[in-house]
């Protein structure tokens, strides 16, 4: 199907205005996420990298920041979910690893949330958050522990990316 014969939805947003995107980009996380169980369709926005936002279609204030799990590199070596039921991620699908970020106003306190990453079967659009048990991986795994001058010297202002109006019930604890 071509991009001009694609139907097109238009997105609700407090944060960017209303847009329009394809229904083909829509992403149905079947479960939800952790805390917002009933939010299940989302859309991404591309933002300063390596910066992104995983915005609801059904919800005009729920955004999460998030970045691409496979820039964490080998050590961030998780097992994909293959056969779940949510998402059909067979052996032989492409699938990327959404990981949440809660940015901070100091960018030396912006943390990601390793422990539960969403994976995306790029085939059926669709995806899962996973909490993985494993005493290594951190919900609160900080970015740039020390990095945070590097960053204002490149011209990426993290802080600019906001923290969405979400967030893990227990980031929003603090």
């Amino acid at each position: 199907m071509s991009e001009e014969s694609s139907s097109t939805i238009v997105v609700k947003s407090s944060r960017f205005g209303d847009f329009q995107v394809t229904a083909e980009s829509i992403i149905e996380l079947p479960s939800g996420l952790i805390g917002f169980p009933k939010h299940r369709k989302f859309v991404m926005i591309d933002h300063k990298p390596p910066f992104s936002w995983l915005h609801s279609v059904e919800d005009t204030d729920l955004a999460f920041v998030v970045v691409d799990g496979f820039e964490f590199g080998d050590k961030y070596n998780l097992k994909p979910p293959y056969g779940d039921g949510d998402i059909d991620l067979q052996q032989d699908d492409e699938y990327a690893i959404l990981v949440i970020v809660t940015v901070r106003p100091d960018p030396q306190f912006t943390t990601a949330n390793l422990k539960a990453p969403v994976f995306v079967n790029v085939r059926t659009r669709k995806g899962v958050q996973i909490i993985f048990d494993d005493p290594m991986l951190s919900t609160r795994t900080q970015l740039w522990p020390e990095g945070a001058k590097m960053l204002s010297s490149e011209g990426v202002d993290p802080g600019s990316a906001g923290s969405g109006s979400a967030g893990s019930d227990e980031e929003k604890k603090e």
